[in-house]
């Protein structure tokens, strides 16, 4: 990866995982602490609302259509799909990376600069 593409990455990471801080801060997600078992717990149970998405709608988007509320207001309908799942993932893990102190763009960096070194489908391993 050249260093311009590594530098906007690491900006567009941040710039998201501030975001997806204030959002949940604001919805109150860090009223109380939680173990490390609760953290990947989460970030699993995303997961598998990504693979039951896809097992019920394939790779279709099934966010329903906006509606209208009993006062008349249009509001948006929950996004639905292994692509809303997708990003749930990546949310739970921003969060994670903010909580503790990880720097998910170093990290990333670092390791797909060692997986460059590996050799074609290492590990001979079928999945």
């Amino acid at each position: 990866m050249d260093r311009i593409t590594e530098l906007a990455l690491g900006q567009s990471l941040k710039s998201s995982g501030d975001y997806v801080m204030r959002v949940n801060k604001a919805n109150g997600w860090f009223d109380e602490s939680r173990s490390m078992g609760d953290e990947v717990a989460l970030i699993h149970s995303e997961v598998s609302e990504m693979l039951e998405a896809y097992r019920t709608w394939g790779y279709e988007d099934a966010t329903p259509e906006p509606f209208t509320s009993n006062a008349g207001e249009s509001l948006p309908a929950k996004p639905e799909g292994v692509g809303s799942e997708v990003a749930d993932v990546f949310i739970r893990l921003l969060d994670f990376c903010y909580r503790h102190n990880v720097d998910l763009q170093a990290e990333f960096s670092r390791k797909m600069a060692y997986n460059e070194t590996r050799g074609y489908k290492h590990g001979n391993k079928k999945l």
